[in-house]
């Protein structure tokens, strides 16, 4: 649970091509006090990430458009090496693609169907290991 200390809330980009899984992350994570915006694709998400400002990025593995592998890269040069940690989520992926995933610097890759309150401890964790 993310406490109240008078400081602004964290805000998580979900980025996902289904909507029930932006719905239901989003629940999850603004019932824990965070706040979430959503986008669509990897390209609708580095659009938003160029304009906004995200405390912690979740991204869809395969995605249209622009996928969360691309996604991960593209980001890791944002904020001038200070990139938010980006979580990734995944149905079905190999272990190389988790390796790869690992190796360009996601802070975790979560299988879908999730359980959202390890999902919650996980952005957490990710968003404190990355102010420290």
């Amino acid at each position: 649970m993310v406490r109240s200390t008078g400081k602004r809330k964290k805000r998580v980009l979900i980025v996902d091509d289904e909507p029930a899984v932006r719905r239901t992350v989003r629940a999850a994570l603004e019932s824990a006090g965070y706040d979430c915006a959503e986008s669509e694709n990897g390209a609708a998400g580095l659009a938003w990430i160029e304009e906004n400002h995200a405390d912690l990025i979740i991204a869809d593995y395969h995605m249209p458009v622009l996928s969360g592998l691309r996604l991960l890269e593209r980001v890791a040069g944002y904020h001038n090496g200070t990139a938010p940690p980006v979580i990734m989520l995944s149905g079905v992926l190999k272990h190389k693609d988790k390796q790869k995933a690992m190796e360009l610097g996601a802070y975790a890759i979560v299988d879908k169907p999730c359980n959202f309150r390890e999902l919650v401890v996980t952005v957490g964790e990710a968003i404190e290991s990355s102010q420290t």
